[in-house]
Parts: C-alpha cells; sequence; structure tokens
C-alpha cells in the first residue's frame, strides 16, 4: 500500500549556461522573451541564476504544455527557477503561477516520459507571460489497447451492448437517461411505443401492449418473479442500462422466464450502475496522483521501466477493454488515451494513482479508469523480487461498423 505524501515532487536539473547581455536590454525596456533551451545531460551545472528585485511589483508566469502532436500534457511538473514549490498541469495542459519576482527566469518541465525541456522567461514589474511549452515523447514499447467498437467488451455490460446491436428491442444508455431526467421510471418508461402507464391512487403500473398483466422484471440478471415490482421504487438514474422487451418473441432466451412466469406480459431488464471510480477531491496540500508518482520514484518505492529487469506488463490471457463512451460511439468518432498508473507488486493497479496524461476527449478518462481497476497485470522484477513500477499504457478506440445512429 502506498503511504500518502505530503509533499509534490522536485526535479534536480543542469543549468544551461548565462543568457547573452541583450537580455538585460530586454528586461529593461519591458518586454516578454521566451527562448527554447535544450537540457544537455553532459554539461555541469551552471551558478544559479540571479532573480531580479528592484521592481515593486511582481507578476504571472502560465502557459500550456502540449506534445509535438499539440496535445495536452496534464500532470508535467513545473518550477519557476528558484522559487519555491511547483506547479502541476492540468487535464487540459495548463499550469500558472503568480507573485514572481521580476527579472530572468528558468522553468524547468518535467514529465514521466518525456524529454525535459527548459525555457528562459523575462519577466517586467505587473506584467504576464504566456508560453507553451512542447514535450517530446520517449519511445514507448507498450502496444496500445485496441477498442475496436464494442465487439470485444466484457463484464455485466457485455450483453446489453451486444443486444442493442439488434434492435430487437427499445434501449436506454446511462447517457439516455440523463438526457431524460425522468423523475421515476414510469417517466422514463412512457416514452416507449406499445407501453401503457395505469394510475391507482398513489402507485403507477406498467402493462405493455394492452395486457392486464404486470411484465416481468430482471435486476441485474435475477428474475424478480415474486410478485409484481414496483418500478417507480427505484431511481431511474442509477441505472446503466434499461431493456424493454413488448413480447416473448423478442426477448433473448435466458430471460424468458420459466413455466410458472410467463414472459408474454412484457420484459424489462434493469442493469445497475457500477461504483463510481472518479478522482476523490483533494484535500489542500495533498499531492496530485502524478506528483505522488514522482515523490514515489524520487524514495526509491517504485521504478520505472528503465530500472527494473523485467518490466510489468498486461496478463495478456484476460484483457479488460474499456467501455467505448456512448457519445462518441454513436458519433463514429476515434479517440487516444494515455494513462499512467503503479502496477503493485500483487499484479493490481494501485489506482489512487492513475491519472491521464493526455487524453483526445474527457469522456474516456473514466471508462479507461474503470478497466485499469479490474485488469490483471504481471509484475515487475528487479534483482528478482517483484516491485512497483509506474507504467503508461496508451489506449485507442476505434469506431466499427457495429455503430448505429441511434434516436
Amino acid at each position: 500500500m502506498l503511504s500518502p505524501l505530503s509533499r509534490p515532487a522536485f526535479f534536480a536539473v543542469r543549468r544551461p549556461a548565462p543568457a547573452p547581455r541583450c537580455a538585460a536590454f530586454l528586461l529593461a525596456a519591458g518586454l516578454l522573451v521566451v527562448v527554447p533551451v535544450a537540457v544537455e545531460a553532459q554539461r555541469p551545472p551552471a551558478p544559479p541564476v540571479p532573480v531580479a528585485t528592484a521592481a515593486a511589483g511582481t507578476g504571472i508566469v502560465k502557459g500550456t504544455v502540449v506534445t509535438d502532436q499539440r496535445v495536452p500534457v496534464g500532470g508535467a511538473q513545473i518550477r519557476f527557477g528558484t522559487v519555491a514549490g511547483v506547479a502541476e498541469s492540468d487535464e487540459s495542459g495548463q499550469f500558472s503561477a503568480s507573485r514572481i519576482t521580476p527579472g530572468r527566469l528558468w522553468l524547468r518541465v518535467r514529465r514521466i516520459g518525456y524529454r525535459p525541456e527548459s525555457l528562459l522567461v523575462v519577466i517586467g514589474a505587473d506584467q504576464v507571460v504566456d508560453t507553451t511549452v512542447v514535450m517530446t515523447p520517449i519511445a514507448r514499447s507498450l502496444a496500445a489497447v485496441k477498442v475496436l467498437g464494442r465487439r470485444d467488451m466484457s463484464g455485466p455490460m457485455a450483453g446489453f451492448y451486444k443486444r442493442m446491436q439488434t434492435g430487437s428491442g427499445r434501449f436506454f444508455t446511462a447517457a439516455d437517461i440523463s438526457r431524460r431526467l425522468p423523475n421515476q421510471m414510469t417517466d422514463l418508461l412512457r416514452t416507449v411505443p406499445g407501453i401503457r402507464i395505469e394510475t391507482r391512487g398513489f402507485d403507477n403500473r406498467v402493462r405493455i401492449r394492452g395486457n392486464r398483466c404486470a411484465p416481468l422484471v430482471w435486476l441485474d440478471g435475477q428474475a424478480l418473479f415474486a410478485g409484481e415490482f414496483d418500478l417507480d421504487s427505484v431511481d431511474p438514474n442509477s441505472f446503466e442500462g434499461i431493456e424493454v422487451y413488448n413480447g416473448p418473441a423478442a426477448v433473448p432466451v435466458e430471460f424468458l422466464g420459466n413455466q410458472r412466469v410467463s414472459s408474454s406480459c412484457g420484459t424489462i431488464l434493469l442493469w445497475s450502475r457500477r461504483g463510481e471510480l472518479r478522482e476523490k477531491k483533494r484535500k489542500a496540500g495533498e499531492p496530485t496522483p502524478a506528483a505522488r508518482i514522482a515523490q514515489l520514484i524520487e524514495e526509491l518505492q517504485v521504478f520505472t521501466a528503465a530500472d527494473v529487469e523485467v518490466a510489468a506488463r498486461v496478463d495478456s490471457t484476460a484483457i479488460v477493454r474499456p467501455v467505448y463512451p456512448d457519445s462518441l460511439f454513436d458519433a463514429l468518432v476515434p479517440g487516444d488515451l494515455l494513462a499512467e498508473f503503479v502496477v503493485g507488486t500483487d499484479g493490481e493497479a494501485v489506482i489512487e494513482t492513475f491519472n491521464a496524461i493526455t487524453a483526445s476527449h474527457r469522456s474516456l478518462i473514466e471508462p479507461v479508469r474503470r478497466a485499469v481497476r479490474e485488469q490483471r497485470f504481471m509484475p515487475a522484477l528487479r534483482q528478482g523480487k517483484a516491485v512497483q513500477q509506474v507504467m503508461q499504457l496508451p489506449f485507442t478506440f476505434v469506431p466499427d461498423s457495429s455503430a448505429r445512429r441511434r434516436r
């Protein structure tokens, strides 16, 4: 188990040679200059660059960290010269720091899996520097987990999506339910052709195709045959998917009922939402997952793939593929995400360290987070022993012919 950390990661960097004298003239003229400088690993450290303190006001430095393909990079650590503390780029790649003392300032940008970068900034009093840092990824050995439509889905919702492709029933996904915002289950079901809602006192009863009997109801694959189930007793927003079948001819064979209970009055299948895995709100001063990983690497509690004899890898015998988000799937939109997390010695992902380095669409983050939690891994080996290793695993979402535009 990872112990909580109280401070973000700081990285030792090598300082380039002093800037030309013309920088002093630019400072006096009040101009802002951003000059990219390559970090040279073999050059000995230079003395610290002095920060001017003559100006009364302070400045602001902000910017965006992107890849060479202009994709935002999250979790990059940015140090501002000799200023204490460190900033981190968010999911959109943006960062900022205020109350910066005017003068020449070196921005040191580091991200695991990318080459470090340095920028020289000249800032005047009460001025703002807005810059873009381009980071070049280091070659990765792991192949992307490819999500081809919804053909290779696994888990409890796999059957739901496969049946939805056949179009033999009426289907509501979580996205459909959220768009309609029903207060009760009957508010949602009354929109289905052939369904009639009968109100008796304070109770609403569902009837399908003029039948006087109640439809069969299944909850997460379990039949609710003990009398008529009150559908308004459950919150429709608590379900991942809902299926409605008007008669026995359209009902999947595994949900036909039994000799005692017939599906001739229709069938309704309810699939509950699984627990949300969204990142918990961090307390003040608590490090982000990216900063937590960087600190653990610095303390040799976690290693990179370059520091182990056998790198951690996905258990290829049971690959868990994320669910293609409804909005992207229906619109035939592809997507890419690069996930970062720690693989523990037990072969499971330490989900508290999960973060998305790059993501073409934010809606990809949660499906990937859930898949990573369920995926099994082969742990890394260092000196013959299993160790924790940070893994950066790419995911690629590709639409296919199984997608169909739904109303």
